[in-house]
């Protein structure tokens, strides 16, 4: 066991989807589209000309917000206030940030991450609104700026300091990413910088009362970035202490391209943002009848439907985990549980192993799982056919393929290509045929090699073109082999 122990608070932004900035009426289009050209969606406001105030808080955003708060447990404050955070970036056109300091939207609440040996609650300090600023980059040795995203609503939570190592990080951060995409809040997509992370990373020696100093990785926008770039900086600060040096307050920018981080400044203190009431706009009040609105429809959560399918449907927890990935997934499988005779395990493995195959395949057509075909409640009457033994697995797996292909149901290519099973006599008939074709097989099985009569049963689906139940035809083939 290391001496040393991690000490991990992380800081999430996210977009918030709504159709206007926070301040002003501009588009908030750019923030999902790839191909909206630079400084378009942008106006007097949201780009700091002088002598302009924001307009009034977009209410759409608080109750985003306030419904975020509620699935993340937290207490909403019916007062909060929007303050200025002074810093001097070239993507922040009026040298300040509007953001919430000193009285947030939301304060406390947890949120319970799971991992291999269970689950494990992080507690979260506060919930805040503020505005995005632009977005700078370096192309041609130039630095561009695009305004598109100033004043796009932004909600940041803050963790206390309770992750103890980087997988416990992203454990963290993904679990907060399916909440925001179960909610419709925000899509989360880290890529587009929809979600992006920052890392608060200190060691101590494991058992000490107090914690040593941090230092901040900014703006990691992966999974795998933020897995790497933590290790990274436990790592170097273990040895840094273990050289007899000083950790410094530093903030660190990570590099994707090399795997290492870079110290870019020391990082600024409360003091240094000099924070103040924003004297444009008045305190937000989240009415008790805005917080019954957020509440409206809250849907189960991931990770309680996950223990659900866990201890209700018997299902392996890796098999409720990629149910639970995405909530059109959960809801689908959910629905096609309900119109299904058998077992969830068997309806759960067909969502996983062929809707979900078909959805990820590249030449599917179809965007998402409501576009499909095949409904839940065709999958389901897919499912007992076989289970009735009017299809055989494979076969039913074709008609799947041509159901998925054609949207004709499942039922209708089963009765317009008559594939219900044979009559007794014929498959009485295809039975003896069989035996009296391959003797030699039947004395192989006779001798008590029962792996060779699968020879035998293979023989017989083709014969009926795979319209019986295998499990029936080794019963008979069996019976009818040890009766001679």
């Amino acid at each position: 066991m290391s001496k040393y122990q991690p000490v991990i608070g992380l800081e999430i932004h996210v977009q918030l989807q709504t159709a206007s900035k926070l301040f002003c009426a501009c588009s908030t289009e750019a923030v999902s589209a790839r191909d909206v050209p630079p400084n378009t969606h942008i106006c007097p406001i949201c780009t700091g000309h002088p002598g302009v105030l924001p307009r009034p808080v977009n209410k759409r955003a608080v109750l985003m917000a306030a419904r975020l708060a509620l699935a993340c447990n937290c207490t909403i404050n019916p007062w909060s206030d929007f303050d200025r955070k002074n810093y001097f970036y070239a993507d922040l056109p009026k040298g300040y940030q509007i953001t919430q300091h000193r009285r947030p939207l939301a304060s406390g609440g947890f949120i319970d991450i799971p991992l291999d040996d269970g689950t494990k609650r992080i507690q979260l300090d506060h919930m805040h609104l503020e505005e995005d600023p632009g977005k700078s980059k370096q192309e041609g040795g130039v630095w561009l700026v695009d305004m598109n995203r100033c004043g796009v609503p932004l909600v940041e939570i803050v963790s206390r300091p309770e992750l103890r190592s980087a997988s416990e990080a992203v454990a963290f951060v993904s679990e907060f990413r399916r909440i925001i995409r179960y909610l419709s809040v925000s899509d989360g997509n880290m890529e587009m910088g929809n979600m992006r992370c920052d890392a608060n990373v200190s060691v101590n020696l494991a058992g000490a009362d107090s914690y040593g100093t941090k230092t901040e990785i900014k703006n990691l926008n992966s999974f795998k970035f933020l897995e790497e770039a933590v290790n990274w900086e436990i790592d170097r600060q273990i040895q840094t202490v273990e050289r007899g040096d000083t950790i410094s307050q530093v903030t660190i920018h990570w590099d994707e391209r090399s795997g290492e981080g870079h110290l870019s400044r020391e990082k600024e203190t409360e003091a240094d943002y000099r924070y103040f009431r924003e004297p444009n706009l008045i305190p937000v009040n989240v009415t008790r009848e805005l917080v019954k609105e957020a509440a409206t429809d809250l849907p189960e959560l991931p990770l309680s439907r996950l223990r659900r399918y866990v201890q209700d449907f018997d299902l392996p927890v890796l098999d409720a985990q990629t149910l639970v990935e995405e909530m059109s997934t959960a809801d689908y499988f959910e629905s096609v549980v309900d119109h299904f005779d058998g077992p969830p395990k068997r309806a759960s493995d067909w969502v996983r192993n062929h809707v979900l195959r078909t959805l990820n395949d590249a030449s599917n057509p179809y965007s998402s799982l409501p576009d499909l075909p095949i409904g839940p409640a065709d999958l389901a009457e897919l499912l007992n056919l076989i289970g009735a033994g009017t299809l055989s697995d494979s076969l039913g797996t074709n008609v799947f393929e041509k159901s998925m292909s054609t949207g004709v149901s499942p039922a209708q290519i089963v009765e317009e290509e008559e594939l219900s099973p044979p009559a007794d006599d014929t498959l009485f008939g295809n039975i003896e045929a069989v035996i009296a074709g391959d003797p030699d097989t039947v004395s192989a099985v006779r001798g008590g090699n029962q792996k060779a009569v699968g020879r035998l049963i293979g023989q017989a689906m083709k014969l009926m073109q795979g319209r019986a139940d295998a499990n029936k035809i080794r019963d008979l083939l069996l019976e009818r082999i040890g009766s001679d």
